[in-house]
């Protein structure tokens, strides 16, 4: 996959690793990606996607080749502006935000706290309340595994670069960002771009999808089935499919 790859220095001085995919002159996509990822989790969607956009991808302090940063940096507030650094490297006024899970929680914040750099929401396994626990989303990703079976549907070969980091000292450091949020992300209703919010039948963040679609005026809903929490990782056609249908309206 050819695309561009640099760095960009955040406020307080972290090296944020950055790359594009697509034409220069397309309208922007910038994804946001789940935690304790590196960005390279979104390959096997990228090549679907960067013949219409320009795809717009970094390593969230802390993950893939970007430094992990103090442990107090870590906000979702610190990784907003972080993904406006990049915007701005790249010369983007403004984009269309998607987020992946943890990935969602940066997208809202930025649809929030800039909300002249965001064109449209696309929000995947996300909820505005405290995240499940991970026994929860283990029992949900099994149950959503076995149906995935019994419908004949492929399994996905898991690259362990997409859950690597160039420096150990990031791993854990997004618990803080997580420990800071409110019991449920307030504001909601002032977001005025469109939005999808798309969330797996076995996700245990369902409920707080649908929540999170009510709550933002022009948000739509979309179930995704035989899906657990990461969906990237576990139906990434079905996640494409629903991004580029999404975005082709927006």
């Amino acid at each position: 996959m050819s695309g561009r790859s640099g760095s960009v220095r955040a406020e307080d001085g972290v090296n944020l690793a950055w790359r594009t995919d697509g034409p220069p002159d397309a309208p922007p996509l910038l994804l946001c990606t789940m935690a304790t990822a590196a960005m390279s989790v979104w390959d096997p969607l990228v090549a679907a996607l960067a013949d219409r956009w320009l795809v717009i991808r970094h390593d969230r302090r802390g993950e893939g080749d970007s430094d992990p940063g103090a442990p107090e940096s870590h906000s979702f507030g610190a990784y907003a502006r972080d993904a406006l650094a990049v915007l701005d490297r790249l010369e983007q006024p403004a984009a269309h935000v998607c987020g992946m899970a943890f990935g969602s929680r940066v997208a809202v914040r930025l649809a929030l706290d800039a909300p002249d750099r965001v064109l449209s929401l696309a929000l995947f396994d996300a909820t505005g309340g405290p995240p499940a626990g991970e026994a929860e989303r283990r029992a949900g990703n099994q149950r959503a595994a076995s149906l995935r079976a019994a419908a004949g549907l492929a399994g996905v070969a898991r690259d362990p670069a997409w859950f690597a980091r160039r420096d150990p000292a990031g791993a854990g450091l997004s618990v803080n960002a997580l420990r800071a949020q409110p019991a449920w992300t307030p504001g909601l209703s002032t977001i005025s771009v469109p939005a999808l919010v798309a969330c797996g039948e076995q996700d245990p963040n369902f409920d707080g999808a649908r929540r999170l679609a009510r709550e933002i005026p022009r948000a739509r809903f979309e179930p995704m089935p035989m899906t657990g929490h990461g969906s990237i990782v576990q139906r990434p056609d079905l996640v494409t499919a629903l991004l580029r249908s999404y975005l082709e309206d927006a």
